[in-house]
């Protein structure tokens, strides 16, 4: 028997102007800022602290894990990942930072949720890199890469 898994792919998020500002406005209002870039931080932030992908979901892992990340903005052009893994087996924990130049870079994030899987990744430019992991939520890993994709596009401009 083989087991075949199933990937969803996020299309480029393609919102009309008033779409994208009502979207804006809201996580400014959500954040209490008045700043894009700060709100935008804020949301991806929260969504990775709400749905980690920690070791209780791991039912039957030989060795579960807490994947716990937070993003921030470095030098200009630069997104910076921070990821930090936490065994629940011998309290080992590793850190790790991604640091991302998004000058030139698609804008449009792509994400798979595997239908059998306990996870969905968020992908980097390439599409093939997962440049982090949540637990298994459709619709996280949807708004997670709308909020990125917005943040590539207000880095970009400046």
């Amino acid at each position: 028997m083989i087991a075949v898994a199933t990937f969803s792919i996020a299309e480029p998020i393609t919102l009309d102007s008033s779409e994208k500002a009502n979207y804006l406005n809201q996580l400014k209002q959500q954040h209490a800022t008045s700043n894009e870039r700060t709100a935008l931080l804020a949301e991806l932030n929260n969504l990775l602290t709400r749905h980690a992908l920690r070791a209780g979901y791991q039912l039957g892992h030989s060795n579960p894990q807490d994947f716990l990340y937070s993003v921030s903005v470095a030098q200009q052009g630069d997104l910076i990942i921070r990821e930090e893994i936490r065994s629940s087996q011998n309290n080992a924990m590793e850190v790790r930072s991604n640091r991302i130049n998004v000058f030139g870079a698609d804008p449009f994030v792509s994400y798979a949720c595997p239908a059998q899987g306990i996870r969905c990744v968020i992908f980097g430019e390439d599409k093939k890199t997962a440049i982090l992991t949540i637990v298994r939520d459709q619709q996280a890993a949807k708004n997670l890469a709308r909020a990125f994709s917005y943040l590539i596009r207000n880095i970009q401009r400046g």
